[in-house]
């Protein structure tokens, strides 16, 4: 484009929310097609070459997806199951095989697949389609990098902070965005529902999609502001706009710098009902941000990176000095800690878990109770040792049944009386609850609020299974909403059982931070919000604005609604 003295304004999709001006930077992540070509090679040789390529990035699309689960309050790790998958097709691997046993050299092999399974999967003209063909090159260039020694062609890092600009982003590269350098990115094709726009929100980078031809224009010499909470796109704007853009920047600066001054402040309603707020944790790195942030506890403690990070199980002694670490930061604040949730979108095979066909439906979490307690047991032997000195709260994943609640209760008693007679150390005021993430649970509350001390609430779980949707399917993703009637009947379900039962209760899913949300789970009576660390300040300061009255009505009237766009309208209406 390069006519600064000519704005130009766009209007594509929403991705992510956030402000954002500077300069432009290009990029293609189209996967390299200069790639040697011979027919006259070893076989063996070049086989060897594929499998340690297909090796170095399945460890790699591990890694990402490992630390994408502990980096964000979501589920959208899942996206990189995918990517894992089609390392492990049979079809696209015997093809490969095929033509590299033919003579041909590895990366031949491997491109010439890659560009027949991405032709095939756009032909279809199928939206979900050509998302898993973004996701099989994103693949394919993966594994071609390690074969031409290009290793981290991927990862985008400019040397300064700038406006990312490309026809599509793929998932890895999303997922690898460095937050000082890349201001935000603007897309030309894409969705809201697309990977790289799941990702951005995510990872709370700005991002707008769907900018379509004209946008392929744009030069890196143009200067773009973008907001990615309209859509609103300006190349080389005005002065007086990026005056107006720089005054709302600093405006909304004011208040985060504010909220973070008063982030240690109780969170007291207007008529004094107090509720804590507590941050969704998954390593020590966040557990001192947490503290940092004026968190009130952990609501949420994932103890999933132990094991995702290992080609083996963890001993117990490796166990307790995370934990402890974990501990020493948080102090005499309580914590909630949920036993491993290893399965759905956490695969670990030396666990003994397996390809699934429907995985989240599957052997995950609990259920893995029957095959596995051993893993149980080492993990309640772990937390009650290293949380010794804590304000420990265990909580279940994933349960349906007062069968495995008691299951697990048993295997807890045997943790607790095995350390009793090994004179070990171990926390002695701890508090045992559930998640509810399952609608059974849900309907059932009152039953399991008699046999623990709280409820957790998992939306995000919560919303998948009750509306039978998958968010990161294109097609249907725009069905899930935790706004939906359906699932904030059950939410007040859960909550109402459980005060009946003298129980307090929280949640830990996405909506916990979501300021559309809070007076509303203020008004249903919720005793704990569980966020990112970095939504606390925020979450505070809202819960701060409103009365329980006030609150209360909110939740009554949105109650009332049969539509999820409803709810949302209303809700909108009441935003303080």
């Amino acid at each position: 484009m390069n006519q600064s003295k000519y704005p130009i304004p766009l209007q594509g999709i929403a991705a992510a929310p956030g402000l954002a001006y500077g300069p432009v930077k290009k990029i293609t992540t189209d996967i390299q097609r200069d790639v040697p070509r011979s027919q006259e090679n070893n076989p063996v040789e070049q086989q060897a070459r594929m499998d340690t390529a297909v090796r170095a990035a399945r460890k790699e699309i591990s890694n990402i997806k490992s630390r994408i689960s502990v980096q964000t309050n979501s589920n959208d790790a899942q996206i990189f199951d995918a990517h894992l998958s089609f390392l492990n097709d049979p079809v696209l691997i015997k093809k490969v095989s095929n033509m590299i046993g033919q003579g041909w050299n590895a990366e031949a092999a491997w491109i010439d697949t890659i560009d027949y399974f991405e032709k095939q999967l756009k032909k279809l003209n199928d939206p979900l389609l050509q998302a898993r063909a973004m996701d099989i090159v994103d693949v394919g260039k993966r594994v071609l990098d390690h074969l031409m020694d290009q290793a981290d062609s991927l990862i985008i890092s400019p040397e300064q902070p700038v406006v990312i600009a490309a026809d599509d982003l793929s998932p890895s590269s999303t997922a690898t965005l460095d937050k000082d350098a890349v201001l935000a990115f603007c897309l030309a094709g894409g969705s809201a529902t697309s990977h790289a726009s799941i990702l951005a929100k995510a990872l709370g980078i700005p991002a707008v999609v769907g900018l379509g031809e004209q946008f392929k224009q744009i030069s890196e010499n143009d200067q773009i502001l973008i907001n990615g909470s309209t859509g609103n796109v300006v190349v080389n704007p005005t002065p007086e706009q990026v005056e107006t853009y720089h005054r709302e920047k600093d405006e909304r600066h004011q208040v985060e710098l504010t909220d973070r001054s008063n982030a240690n402040l109780p969170a007291v309603t207007r008529d004094g009902r107090q509720v804590l707020v507590v941050a969704n944790i998954g390593s020590a790195e966040d557990a001192a941000n947490a503290r940092r942030l004026g968190a009130d506890g952990v609501g949420l403690l994932r103890t999933e990176f132990l094991y995702l990070n290992h080609d083996h199980m963890p001993d117990e002694e490796s166990q307790v000095l995370v934990y402890q670490e974990i501990a020493d930061i948080m102090g005499n604040l309580p914590l909630v800690v949920r036993t491993m949730d290893i399965g759905g979108d956490k695969a670990v095979p030396y666990l003994g878990t397996k390809d699934e066909a429907n995985p989240f439906l599957g052997w995950r979490a609990i259920r893995m109770i029957d095959e596995r307690p051993d893993i149980l047991l080492s993990q309640f032997r772990s937390l009650l040792r290293g949380f010794a000195n804590s304000q420990l709260h265990i909580m279940l994943p994933m349960v349906s049944s007062l069968d495995e609640l008691e299951k697990a209760l048993e295997i807890y008693r045997t943790a607790r009386s095995q350390l009793l007679s090994e004179k070990a150390l171990m926390a002695e005021e701890v508090k045992f609850g559930i998640m509810v993430e399952v609608p059974a649970t849900a309907i059932l509350a009152r039953q399991f609020a008699r046999h623990v001390d709280f409820f957790s609430i998992g939306t995000n779980d919560l919303t998948q299974y009750t509306l039978a949707v998958d968010r990161t399917n294109q097609r249907v993703a725009h069905l899930s909403s935790y706004f939906h009637p359906a699932v904030l009947q059950l939410i007040k379900m859960a909550i109402d059982a459980a005060h009946q039962e003298g129980k307090w209760v929280g949640l830990c899913g996405e909506m916990a931070g979501d300021p559309l949300a809070i007076p509303l789970l203020l008004g249903l009576g919720l005793d704990e919000f569980s966020m990112t660390p970095n939504s606390i300040p925020q979450a505070k300061r809202l819960i701060r604005s409103f009365d329980l009255a006030q609150s209360q009505e909110i939740a009554t009237t949105a109650l009332q609604y049969a539509h999820t766009a409803e709810v949302k309208e209303y809700l909108n209406g009441q935003k303080h």
